[in-house]
């Protein structure tokens, strides 16, 4: 199995998670990437995915899982080849099974158009949105793991995967309370975490210790 990181930019922050799964699909046939099928009456490829990135936000740390035989070096070269700018893969990593992102991701880094000052951690965070047309009122302080500086814009830590916080309802709330005209297009996900004896450590670290 091989697990690719590639990017969500340009075009391609605006497809829902759905569209992706089926985007990924088309391109790994397209490649020419040899892959397997689960058995059953309605086999589908074996692909897996870390969790999904609200639509709009750009990302260049999305993972996927593809049981196939191909060498890391190979797929990675084969699906580039087949992809627009906007999804290319940085990096890809050989494993022995599927390593399950989509349920150890427990946070991802985003950057955010903001000044790198413009949010004190200590202050948490009150979001308001409606969900299910029920207006939602929620302190998320313990959903932010941490703040800093990334070439002078806000970068945040956020709970991701089992318990997520939402980058875009972030942005909404820092925008309001700033009150300025940047716009959700502009926040990147920069990397994901899973959680060892612990620590949050970077998801590609996890994979090379798997090789």
């Amino acid at each position: 199995m091989v697990v690719l990181v590639y990017s969500r930019t340009g075009a391609k922050r605006f497809l829902s998670h759905i569209d992706v799964l089926r985007d990924f699909a088309r391109i790994v046939r397209r490649a020419d990437i040899p892959v397997g099928y689960s058995a059953g009456f309605n086999p589908h490829a074996l692909l897996f995915f870390s969790p999904p990135t609200p639509v709009g936000i750009a990302s260049v740390a999305e993972y996927a899982a593809i049981d196939t035989e191909l060498s890391p070096e190979e797929t990675l070269a084969r699906f580039n080849a087949a992809v627009s700018e906007d999804m290319r893969a940085s990096a890809a990593y050989r494993v022995l099974k599927n390593p399950n992102l989509a349920g150890r991701i427990a946070a991802a880094d985003h950057v955010f158009p903001f000044p790198a000052d413009a949010y004190d951690i200590s202050r948490g965070l009150e979001l308001s949105y409606v969900k299910k047309g029920t207006p939602v009122r929620e302190d998320v302080s313990d959903r932010i793991f941490a703040a800093g500086n990334r070439d002078g814009k806000l970068l945040l830590r956020l709970a991701s995967g089992n318990v997520t916080l939402r980058a875009d309802r972030v942005f909404d709330a820092l925008k309001s309370a700033l009150g300025t005209d940047a716009l959700v297009t502009d926040v990147v996900k920069t990397e994901q975490y899973v959680r060892e004896g612990g620590v949050l450590i970077p998801a590609r670290e996890a994979l090379e210790k798997r090789n």
